[in-house]
């Protein structure tokens, strides 16, 4: 008989321990030419024909669930055709068989009712289906039993899968202490003069091309196989160090051995790629956990140097660099809990509540009407003119509300048209609108905005504070309102980090996006960039020089020589207004950074490559 199936997977066989079981998934047939054949029904197993009207036919196999009783039913059948895999004999439940003789001649009688195939081919389909699927093949039964001993590499697509790359190592996907060893293995290239093919079964095989030699077993599998007994019996003994150290030195391994290759256009050690898997190594993700950057960079240093005495790395070093990365992390999620929380609810100025008159003076407790934009504390007008009528209060910017025409001590929330006044609720309902005539009363009250008073008076203190230099406390702060951004989360953004390329050329990278830019994110080069604050004044590079300036000689102590005094004053530099200082930048660190740079120098992470 013509072989015509092609085995697409050749499964697995089925083994329970239990003698009753297993015997269900073994098949005892006789063929044509009276010879007995027995073997194993494997499960997962799926072939196909390719008949002569240009389609296929599909047979996959599945374990059986257990009937009403609790006992295994044994293997299940399914037949299919045409590209879309259209199911056959599918009846009254989902096309699964338990008998494939049974479902076999259903399919023919659905094929021969329809005249769907001609005659020569429903000749040949009239056959035992095991002996036309391949399940009774020599060459699938003897794949069977290789596959019990030797473990190979299933690629049912293009190019192996992460899944089937883990179920070759023998590893659960989605064990998270081990995904990374399944991706080493699947990133490895073969070493010369091995290449692989797509065999049988889709089987990945391995080819030597010098001697011929063909075999299912990776050429680094024994040693990732050692690996991942190592890697297994640390984590159940605690030993997470340990196997830091060895995902450390692989990291620096690579690079090495890619630098030899590629010296020329090698990155330098201290690149996005290399900080990005070292990360990794340590359980964070660098897209999320930013802040970790800068140690990360003077911790692979470290790592660098131990290498290439030693040819590996110190655990002490290991131990340490995991430590100094918790610190990072706990420390800026107090960072942002100080920022988010505490100094978002000191700096918020809740309008609604004051509006409504649901504020007390802290003055003297009665009904807050003014709001002072740079003390932040909440007034009623006359404890506002007490307090703010002489010294450097006087020059504060307040914000007022409107007092009520009637009452004077709730804040106005309505203004009549009529009579031209404003008024609270109450004494609008209760008091005013009972005194208008017939007329008066159809004109409908105005409601005051508040919110666009505010944002004006904003908007003069942000401008008066620019005007005379004063940045420390003037930051006006932000109104408690859904919806609205605050500059806080910006402050927090630690995307852009420095780097230098294989030229020493600096450049940033943006670990969440992935972009990549020259200049620096933080300033953009003219008024016409996309990214420019309007609220920023640009100094020209041609306003730079003054003309008119005479020489001048600096020395270390102060001193000056020449006119100095009539320079700066003529220098257009003296009449830009100061940069505004928000978040971080405006406030003041102890030990002063530029000391510690000067008296440690080995802090200074950002290098150029040597």
């Amino acid at each position: 008989m013509e072989k015509r199936h092609k085995v697409v997977r050749f499964g697995t066989v089925y083994e329970s321990g239990m003698a009753d079981e297993d015997a269900k998934y073994r098949y005892l047939h006789q063929r044509k030419d009276l010879k007995i054949s027995k073997g194993c029904i494997p499960v997962g197993f799926e072939s196909y024909l390719p008949l002569d009207e240009g389609h296929n036919l599909y047979l996959e196999t599945r374990e059986g669930p257990p009937d009403d009783y609790g006992e295994l039913m044994g293997p299940q059948y399914q037949i299919s055709w045409k590209k879309d895999r259209e199911v056959l004999a599918q009846g009254q439940g989902d096309g699964w068989h338990t008998n494939l003789d049974d479902c076999w001649t259903a399919v023919l009688a659905h094929f021969d009712h329809r005249n769907l195939l001609s005659e020569a081919t429903l000749d040949y389909l009239d056959a035992d289906p095991f002996v036309l699927f391949g399940i009774d093949d020599p060459v699938t039964q003897q794949a069977l039993r290789k596959l019990q001993k030797f473990p190979c590499l299933v690629c049912m697509h293009e190019v192996p899968t992460f899944d089937e790359w883990a179920m070759y190592l023998r590893i659960d996907p989605l064990d998270p202490d081990l995904r990374w060893l399944v991706q080493s293995l699947a990133e490895t290239e073969l070493p010369k003069p091995w290449t692989c093919y797509k065999g049988v079964g889709s089987i990945v095989c391995y080819i030597r091309s010098d001697t011929g030699q063909v075999t299912w077993k990776h050429p680094f599998f024994d040693y990732f196989r050692q690996l991942r007994d190592f890697c297994q019996e640390a984590h159940m003994q605690g030993r997470h160090e340990e196997v830091m150290k060895v995902r450390v030195n692989r990291l620096l391994w690579t690079y090495e051995a890619t630098r030899v290759e590629s010296e020329a256009s090698q990155d330098p050690l201290i690149c996005p790629e290399y900080l990005d898997r070292m990360a990794d190594i340590f359980g964070y993700d660098i897209k999320v956990s930013g802040c970790i950057v800068r140690n990360l960079k003077a911790q692979l240093r470290i790592f660098a140097r131990s290498y290439r005495e030693n040819q590996d790395v110190e655990l002490s070093d290991i131990v340490n660099c995991a430590e100094t990365l918790q610190r990072d992390v706990e420390k800026y999620a107090e960072m942002q809990d100080h920022w988010i929380h505490r100094v978002k609810e000191e700096a918020r100025f809740d309008l609604t509540l004051l509006a409504n008159g649901e504020l007390q003076c802290v003055n003297c407790g009665t009904i807050a009407l003014c709001f002072c934009l740079e003390c932040k504390d909440y007034l009623c007008l006359k404890c506002y003119d007490s307090l703010h009528s002489k010294g450097a209060r006087a020059d504060h910017a307040p914000f007022q509300l409107v007092p009520c025409a009637l009452c004077v001590s709730k804040p106005a929330k309505l203004h009549c048209t009529f009579t031209d006044k404003s008024l609270c609720h109450q004494c609008y309902a209760m008091d005013h609108i009972k005194q208008l005539p017939a007329d008066g009363k159809e004109n409908q009250p105005r409601r005051i905005d508040y919110l666009h008073q505010y944002n004006r008076y904003a908007d003069f203190a942000r401008e008066r504070n620019m005007k005379r230099g004063r940045h420390g406390g003037s930051v006006v702060p932000g109104l408690d309102l859904t919806g609205m951004d605050h500059d806080y989360e910006a402050v927090l953004s630690n995307d852009w980090h420095p780097f230098y390329d294989a030229r020493g050329v600096k450049f940033y990278h943006n670990f969440v996006t992935g972009e990549r830019m020259r200049q620096s994110p933080r300033r953009p080069p003219n008024d016409t960039d996309a990214g420019f604050d309007e609220d920023l004044e640009v100094v020209h590079g041609e306003d730079l020089i003054d003309p008119d300036a005479t020489s001048t000689t600096f020395s270390p102590m102060g001193n000056k020589t020449g006119d100095l005094g009539a320079s700066l004053s003529r220098s257009p530099l003296s009449k830009t207004k100061p940069l505004p200082l928000h978040g971080f930048d405006a406030l003041e660190t102890l030990p002063k950074a530029r000391e510690m740079a000067a008296s440690q120098p080995e802090l200074r992470n950002t290098r150029p490559p040597f």
